[in-house]
C-alpha cells in the first residue's frame, strides 16, 4: 500500500544516491595532568591539534543520539561542525571538505551509525555510516532539490525507509530508504519540523509540518495538506515538538510563538494540542515566566519562549527555553520544564554562581570576558532516546545535563590552575569546541614558552607553558573586542604593544566600509598581564597593525600604527605620542590599512583594503600596497590597479623588492596572488584553481614562506582553506593532505618544529 500511494504523487524522477568525498579522523582523545589538575587534550585530526581557551562564538544546532548519549554533535556560526564521542568531554571539528557547518543533524531510528545532516550551504544533503566520523553527498549530481535550500529532515521511527525532507520551496518524499526522492506537490514550504505520527497506521500514515506560516497536517501519501492551527492566536512559530506513541495510542504537538501583551495580559508563548492540530489551548500554566515588566539587564518588558523538545517516551514531559525580562531569577534566561503536559512548570537553569538556586558550572567566559557573556539559547535539544539529556548552546558556551536539568556542566573549556575555586585570571585550556577568530598566534622572542592569541570578541589570550593552558587577558585594555597585532621590544622582555579595536573582522566584505567604532594601542610591561592605553595623538578608531623600529633608540623606540580609515601613524617616544604619516596614501577616502611592515634595510609597507559605500558597490575605492622610504614621512603606491582589495602580504627578507600580495575577489577586480620581482614595476597575477561548488569566489588572505625552504610558499584563504605553491607562487596547489579542519584560514605562524594556523573563526590549530 505504501508504494501504490507513493505512485500517487510521484511526478519528479527519481535517482540513486551517490557519494562524496570520505573525510579522516585521528586519534582518541588523551588524559594528560598538570600539576594535580586533569587535562583531556582534544584529539588530533590528520596530525593536527586545536589550540586555544576554548568557546568564545556562537553554537547552533546540538544534537545528541538516542542510541548513545555520548555521541554528540553541535555547529557554530562561523563554520565548524563538531563531534563529541564522549558526552562533550572532549570534541573534534570534522573537516570541512567531508561537512562543512549543518542544521541539527537527524538520527536514524534504528541503525545507530546512520545520521544524516542538511549542510547551510550548497543545498546539499549528507549522510554518515559511521557514527558521523565521515560523510557522503546523497544525490550529489541529479538530486531534485539542486536549486532549493534544505532545512531538516525526518525518518519514520517504526518504517525508516519511510523519509521526509524539508526544504523552502517544499517536502521531498523517499520510500525507499532515501535511494530516491520525489517533490510533494503541495507540501508547505519553510518547514523547519516534522514529526511522523506514529498513532496512524502505515497504510494511512499522518504527518505534521510546521512553518513560521503555521502547522500543518498530511495525509493521503502526501497528497493533502492542510493548516492545523485553530486556536493560535497568531502563527509566526519559533518552534515545534510532537511527541507520539504507538503503544499508548498518544500523541501531543507543542508550539512557541511570539509573545504580545493583550488587553493588558501576556499571550502567546507554548501552545499544546491534544487532537492532532485541530484545536491548540495555551500551555503556559503555573511556574512559567508570564510577568509584564522589564528588570535589571532585561531587554524586553514581556518574555520571549523560543525552543523545545521532549521524547516520545513521555508526551507530558517538556522543555522551552526563554529570554527573560531580566538577568536575576525569577525574570532570567532559563530553561523551564513540565511534566504534566504544561499545567506546571519549573526553570532548571540558573547560569549564575551568584544565584542562590545555581545549578550551572561555568567556564572562563563567565570570570574573565563577563558575567551572562553567552547570554541566552541559540541551541537547544533534548536527546529523544534518553530524556534526561539536554543541551543548551548560546553565544559562546555549551552545557549539557544529565539528570533533567538538576545540574548542568559547561563542555568548552577545562580549568588547569590549582586554586580551589575558580576565578578570574586562571589557568584554562580548550577541549575541541573552538569558534573563535585569531588574527595571530605569536611566540614571544624573548621567551620561547610565552605565547599569545589575538583574538576577536574575545579580545587577547596569554600562554606561559608555550601553549598548554591559558590566561585571558584583557584587563586594562580600553577596546577589548579584538587584538589584531602584537608587537615586541626584543631588547626589554616584557614590553609588549597591542593594537585594540572594537570593530572587527577586518577586512572582511561586511567590515570594509571604513571605521565604525573605536580603537587604539595599548602596551603592556609584564607579558601581557595588565595592559594601559597609549593613544594620545591617535584618532578614535580601530588600529589594525603595530610595528616597533628596532634600529631605533632603545629609551626611545619609534613604532607604527596602522589606524583604520586614516592611514598609518608614528611615534618617536616608545608610544607616548603619535602623529600622522600617511602623505600619498590617497585617496584620502580610503586610508583603511590593514597590515604594516618593516624591512630589515629599513624601508616600510603597508596594505589598504578596497573601499565600498553602503551596500552597493557602484563606487568603490581602490586599495593598495605602499611604500616608505623615510620612515612613514610619504608613501608612494607600488600596486598595480588591478590589486583592489588587498590583505596581508610577504616581503622577501632578502631583498625588499620581491613581494608576494594575497588580495580578496571582489568589486569587479579579481583575487589571488600578485607577485613583484622589482619594487612594485611590473605584477604578476596567478589564481589558485579553487572549488567552485564551494564558493565561486576566492578571498586569499595571507602568504607566508616555509622557513628553510625559499622556493615554497602556503597561501591562507577565508574560502577555500589552504593552497600550497613549490615554484614561488607560479602556480598553486589546495593543500589538502595535511590541512587543519576549518576552512577560513588567516595567518601561518612557524618555529622550527611546529606551525599554528590562525582562522576566521576556528580557532587556531598546531601541526608538530
Amino acid at each position: 500500500m505504501r508504494y501504490s500511494l507513493f505512485a500517487l504523487f510521484c511526478l519528479a524522477s527519481f535517482v540513486g544516491c551517490g557519494e562524496g568525498q570520505a573525510t579522516t579522523h585521528g586519534d582518541a582523545a588523551i588524559d594528560t595532568s598538570i600539576g594535580d589538575a586533569k587535562v583531556v587534550t582534544p584529539s588530533k585530526i590528520s596530525g593536527w591539534q586545536p589550540v586555544g581557551i576554548g568557546g568564545g562564538g556562537a553554537f547552533f544546532h546540538p544534537a545528541a543520539s538516542p542510541h548513545d548519549p555520548k555521541l554528540l554533535f553541535v555547529s557554530s556560526d562561523m563554520g565548524g561542525f563538531y563531534r563529541s564521542d564522549n558526552g562533550g568531554q572532549s570534541w573534534q571539528m570534522l573537516p570541512w571538505t567531508s561537512i562543512p557547518h549543518s542544521r541539527t543533524p537527524i538520527f536514524h531510528p534504528q541503525d545507530q551509525k546512520t545520521i544524516y545532516a542538511c549542510a547551510y550551504y550548497g543545498n546539499k544533503l549528507r549522510v554518515s555510516r559511521d557514527a558521523g566520523l565521515t560523510w557522503q553527498i546523497v544525490l550529489e549530481d541529479s538530486a531534485p532539490w539542486k536549486d532549493d535550500v534544505l532545512l531538516t529532515l525526518s525518518i519514520h521511527p517504526s518504517a525508516p525507509i519511510s523519509m521526509l525532507l524539508a526544504g523552502e520551496k517544499g517536502l521531498y518524499m523517499s520510500v525507499d530508504a532515501g535511494q530516491s526522492w520525489g517533490l510533494l506537490k503541495g507540501s508547505p514550504p519553510n518547514v523547519f519540523s516534522l514529526h511522523f505520527d506514529q498513532t496512524s497506521s502505515l497504510t494511512s500514515q499522518q504527518w505534521f509540518a510546521a512553518s513560521e506560516a503555521g502547522v500543518f497536517r498530511g495525509s493521503d501519501g502526501g497528497l493533502t495538506w492542510r493548516e492545523s492551527s485553530k486556536g493560535l492566536p497568531w502563527r509566526d512559530l519559533r518552534a515545534f515538538w510532537a511527541s507520539s506513541s504507538k503503544q499508548s495510542n498518544q500523541i501531543a504537538l507543542y508550539c512557541t510563538i511570539p509573545s504580545k501583551k493583550v488587553d493588558g495580559k501576556f499571550t502567546g508563548g507554548v501552545y499544546k494540542s491534544t487532537d492532532k492540530g485541530n484545536s491548540w489551548q495555551s500551555a503556559m500554566g503555573e511556574g512559567i515566566h508570564t510577568e509584564l515588566g522589564l528588570h535589571k539587564y532585561g531587554e524586553s518588558d514581556i518574555d520571549q519562549f523560543y525552543f523545545l523538545g521532549g521524547s516520545d517516551k513521555d508526551p507530558n514531559t517538556v522543555y522551552v527555553t526563554n529570554r527573560g525580562t531580566g538577568y536575576d531569577p525569577p525574570h532570567h534566561y532559563t530553561v523551564f520544564r513540565t511534566q504534566d503536559g504544561g499545567q506546571t512548570w519549573k526553570d532548571c537553569f540558573f547560569y549564575d554562581p551568584r544565584f542562590p538556586e545555581n545549578n550551572t558550572d561555568v567556564g572562563w567566559l563567565f570570570y574573565d570576558k563577563s558575567r551572562g557573556f553567552g547570554d541566552y539559547a541559540l541551541g537547544f535539544t533534548v536527546n529523544s532516546g534518553h530524556p534526561d539529556q539536554v543541551i543548551y548552546t548560546n553565544f559562546g558556551e555549551a552545557f549539557v545535563t544529565n539528570d533533567a536539568g538538576k545540574k548542568w556542566t559547561q563542555q568548552y573549556s577545562q580549568r588547569l590552575t590549582t586554586d580551589e575555586r575558580p576565578g578570574k585570571n586562571q589557568r584554562w585550556n580548550t577541549i575541541g569546541l573552538e569558534d573563535t577568530s585569531c588574527w595571530r598566534y605569536v611566540v614571544d622572542p624573548t621567551d620561547a614558552k610565552r605565547h599569545y592569541i589575538c583574538y576577536t570578541d574575545i579580545g587577547f589570550a596569554r600562554s606561559t607553558d608555550a601553549g598548554t593552558s591559558w590566561i585571558h587577558a584583557d584587563d586594562g585594555i580600553k577596546w577589548r573586542n579584538t587584538v589584531y597585532d602584537i608587537a615586541f621590544d626584543k631588547r626589554r622582555p616584557g614590553r609588549i604593544w597591542a593594537a585594540c579595536s572594537n570593530q572587527h573582522d577586518i577586512p572582511t566584505w561586511r567590515y570594509i566600509q571604513g571605521p565604525t567604532t573605536g580603537g587604539g594601542v595599548c602596551v603592556s610591561d609584564d607579558f601581557g598581564e595588565y595592559w594601559e592605553v597609549q593613544s594620545d595623538g591617535l584618532p578614535e578608531a580601530p588600529v589594525t597593525s603595530i610595528v616597533v623600529d628596532s634600529d631605533s633608540d632603545e629609551k626611545d623606540r619609534t613604532l607604527y600604527a596602522g589606524v583604520y580609515g586614516h592611514g598609518v601613524y608614528r611615534s618617536d617616544n616608545d608610544g607616548k605620542s603619535w602623529q600622522a604619516k600617511a602623505s600619498g596614501i590617497e585617496p584620502t577616502a580610503n586610508r583603511q590599512v590593514v597590515a604594516i611592515q618593516r624591512h630589515a634595510d629599513g624601508g616600510l609597507f603597508c596594505s589598504v583594503a578596497g573601499r565600498r559605500e553602503g551596500r552597493g558597490v557602484a563606487t568603490p575605492l581602490s586599495g593598495g600596497i605602499y611604500r616608505s622610504r623615510d620612515r612613514g614621512a610619504s608613501w608612494k603606491r607600488i600596486s598595480s590597479k588591478d590589486i583592489f582589495r588587498p590583505v596581508d602580504f610577504f616581503v622577501d627578507p632578502k631583498d625588499s623588492n620581491v613581494i608576494y600580495v594575497a588580495a580578496m575577489d571582489g568589486m569587479g577586480h579579481s583575487g589571488g596572488v600578485y607577485r613583484t620581482a622589482n619594487g612594485g614595476k611590473y605584477w604578476h597575477h596567478s589564481v589558485p584553481d579553487f572549488d567552485r561548488s564551494v564558493s565561486d569566489y576566492i578571498e586569499c588572505y595571507a602568504v607566508s614562506m616555509t622557513p628553510g625552504d625559499d622556493r615554497e610558499l602556503f597561501l591562507t584563504t577565508l574560502t577555500h582553506g589552504i593552497f600550497r605553491s613549490k615554484d614561488l607562487g607560479r602556480t598553486w596547489e589546495a593543500w589538502s593532505e595535511n590541512a587543519p579542519s576549518f576552512k577560513s584560514c588567516l595567518r601561518m605562524t612557524w618555529d622550527e618544529k611546529r606551525v599554528w594556523v590562525s582562522t576566521l573563526g576556528g580557532g587556531v590549530w598546531k601541526f608538530e
